[in-house]
């Protein structure tokens, strides 16, 4: 079989997740300061989270490639990480959707752990997940849509 390549928006879901709470926090201890009345002050922090999604989700962007071959699957960051996973070692593939995105989990053989990779929907173009699932089913991985 010939390689196939595939792109997704994954995230750093780590650094997504301190950019916004941080920001929150930050923006909730300046309003905190403000004269003004405490339900301005919490339409104000209410008003800025959308924004601070925007720009967790732009700033922990991690976009990544994936190639199926024949024996292997191999991810590719634009960070230069690179994780290689061999089918045979693929005991299933779980997606699971959450708000904003998929988690991906690979469950391996013989108790070897398990391999997740965060997927991002907010503020993306379509990506390349399902067509990377069609080929992983085609060499024989179980998958599973929770």
């Amino acid at each position: 079989m010939a390689a196939s390549t595939f792109h997704l928006a994954t995230l750093h879901r780590g650094r997504y997740m301190i950019f916004l709470l941080v920001g929150v926090c930050v923006v909730t201890a300046i309003v905190s300061r403000l004269p003004l009345q405490e339900i301005v002050k919490i339409l104000v922090v209410l008003i800025s989270l959308p924004i601070l999604l925007y720009l967790s989700t732009k700033l922990s962007q991690n976009p990544s490639q994936w190639t199926v071959d024949s024996e292997t699957l191999h991810v590719r960051f634009s960070d230069k990480k690179e994780e290689s996973i061999l089918l045979s070692e693929i005991k299933y593939l779980r997606n699971v959707p959450r708000s904003g995105g998929n988690l991906l989990m690979f469950f391996m053989q013989q108790g070897k752990g398990t391999k997740r990779f965060w997927r991002n929907k907010l503020f993306q173009a379509d990506d390349d997940l399902n067509a990377l699932i069609h080929a992983l089913k085609q060499q024989n991985v179980e998958y599973y849509y929770m």
